[in-house]
């Protein structure tokens, strides 16, 4: 199954591979406002894609599957360090094995619900359409770390 959020998914692995780019040693460099560095952006990117997986596999295969809540900053702060060649490593082995789970659904399944913590539904395709604005939002996040 082909449409536009897939094919922004899809091309999200490339751009967030071009961050590695940098040497190793500005993607570690902590922004003066106290902010993200890129790498840990990177990081948390890979996080995400992990809890995606879970959860569009959950609303696959389980009627009202409720989404669980996880903090970002203390998975964050398990070890600030984390390599950003691991995290894209991470982030494009998840992308890949969803794009092929993904393309091999019809649309009845791609449209199947889950509750978010909010209390409200949503589709896996608008789930992942949600989390495609995420990356981009901290894909800016990494370039301001970057710049500053």
């Amino acid at each position: 199954m082909r449409n536009p959020t897939l094919d922004v998914y899809i091309d999200d692995i490339a751009t967030v591979a071009d961050l590695l780019t940098k040497s190793s040693s500005v993607l570690d460099k902590v922004p003066t406002d106290g902010g993200w560095s890129a790498a840990q952006c990177l990081a948390h990117l890979a996080d995400a894609e992990i809890s995606l997986s879970l959860r569009v596999r959950m609303m696959f295969t389980s009627d009202g599957y409720k989404f669980l809540n996880w903090d970002e900053d203390a998975f964050a702060a398990l070890n600030p360090k984390r390599s950003g060649l691991a995290s894209v490593g991470v982030f494009t082995a998840l992308r890949r094995a969803n794009v092929e789970l993904f393309e091999g659904l019809s649309e009845e399944q791609m449209s199947r619900t889950g509750i978010r913590t909010d209390g409200s539904e949503i589709t896996v395709l608008a789930y992942i359409e949600y989390m495609n604005k995420h990356v981009t939002a901290h894909l800016e996040q990494a370039i301001r770390a970057l710049a500053n």
